[in-house]
């Protein structure tokens, strides 16, 4: 057997046995994912190979930066009031489909703006949630799963498709630029049908009590934070702005001027301690995942990937991987699946555009939202079945989106700025 294939196996061996081990519980997946890639490098014989454990994070630095800014920022627009404020004035739209839309994009823009679902499901989500538990509704806890699904897809930041921006430079990954339109395609279908097949309960919502005076300042740096990225997106071959990351911190030192940093230094620190600790997980597990790549690069694997694919379609080895995927992820969740998908945009190497990037990397989001254990939806009583059944629509719409980019991806250069 070749030496390759060894190493492949001990390192999926590693991660799968700590994914059923720990029943997909994402903070020991960065553990398990770093104890493979140093297994993998033990096994090639090439001994603890620090740098290349090291380097594969860098890759990831800068986008992780960005998912980091966004955490504190949406930390502290929860704590100023900010989130409550944007509710009311939701709350108090007269036309009840636009109410609705207006509402799940609430639920969704923590995770918008940061990458990953916790954002949303402990912020706008939490309140969305509490609204529709005081009514009743059974299925409280899925609405608030896929209004935070759909974050993780729609721009500005989506941590899945940083994941698989990582394949498409080979050993380097291409930089996360450009992936505003591609992502807009992808998630806005879903969520305009989403939002009118739930607009009878979107739109029935209670309003809620407005008591923090800094509220309304916060909320008017939200927008302008929104406005910014957008303008970021369309002018930054004219104008640059910083990125994302520099306008979020920007945004974050002035509410917190504004709001005289809460009264108290210390309130200030568990505010913005709280933002840092939320993205600590999908940050680490991002990170690990770099190290599992550029292990499995330097001991050969890639290379051994490339030789065999060859003769074979580059579509067709997208489309399969992006399957596969699917099927472990339901039962393993994101580990494995996110190391497959950087394998299923690495054929494309240098070539690669963001549009078929944003195609694969949809069936990450889709692993988090239908994965058995350690997704976004929580216990809410409902039979698996039912939670399949209740997400099935935007699921089917995302999915069939990301595989039309992948399949016509060379044809839709109008949406690579």
């Amino acid at each position: 057997m070749r030496n390759e294939i060894v190493v492949a196996i001990v390192m999926f061996l590693i991660s799968i046995g700590g994914s059923i081990a720990t029943r997909n519980d994402k903070k020991w997946s960065v553990f398990f994912l770093f104890v493979a890639s140093v297994a993998g490098s033990l096994a090639a014989g090439m001994g603890i190979r620090f740098r290349e454990i090291v380097e594969g994070p860098f890759g990831f630095l800068d986008s992780m930066l960005c998912v980091c800014a966004a955490s504190v920022l949406v930390s502290v627009l929860d704590r100023s009031g900010a989130f409550v404020l944007l509710y009311s004035r939701i709350s108090k739209v007269k036309c009840g489909i636009l109410r609705s839309f207006f509402v799940l994009f609430f639920i969704a823009l923590p995770a918008m703006l940061t990458g990953f679902a916790s954002a949303s499901l402990l912020t706008t989500g939490k309140i969305i949630r509490n609204l529709l538990e005081k009514q009743g509704k059974k299925k409280a806890s899925v609405i608030v799963a896929v209004g935070a699904f759909l974050g993780v897809i729609l721009p500005p930041n989506c941590i899945p498709a940083m994941i698989a921006a990582n394949g498409a430079g080979s050993v380097l990954p291409t930089p996360y630029s450009g992936f505003f339109l591609p992502l807009l395609v992808v998630g806005l279908p879903a969520f305009i049908v989403y939002g009118i097949m739930e607009h009878k309960t979107l739109s029935s919502l209670e309003d809620v009590e407005v008591q923090d005076p800094g509220a309304s300042s916060a909320l008017i740096i939200l927008f302008l934070v929104l406005v910014a990225v957008l303008f970021d997106e369309i002018l930054s071959s004219v104008v640059w702005l910083g990125g994302n990351t520099l306008i979020f911190f920007l945004a974050t030192v002035l509410i917190l001027f504004l709001t005289r940093f809460f009264g108290s230094a210390k309130e200030t620190l568990e505010t913005v301690s709280e933002g840092l600790m939320r993205a600590a997980v999908p940050m680490a597990i991002v990170f690990a995942l770099g190290s599992f790549i550029e292990v499995s690069s330097m001991t050969g694997v890639r290379g051994l990937f490339s030789y065999w694919i060859l003769g074979y379609s580059t579509t067709g080895v997208m489309l399969m991987l992006m399957a596969a995927s699917l099927i472990i992820g339901y039962f393993l969740s994101i580990p494995i699946p996110a190391f497959l998908i950087t394998y299923a945009v690495f054929p494309i190497g240098w070539l690669a555009n963001t549009v078929i990037v944003t195609g694969c990397s949809v069936v990450l989001a889709v692993v988090g939202l239908i994965t058995r254990r350690g997704g976004i939806i929580e216990d809410d009583g409902l039979k698996r079945t039912e939670l399949l059944k209740y997400v099935s629509v935007p699921t089917i719409l995302v999915l069939v989106c990301g595989v039309l980019l992948v399949l016509f991806g060379d044809k839709l250069t109008f949406l690579i700025r």
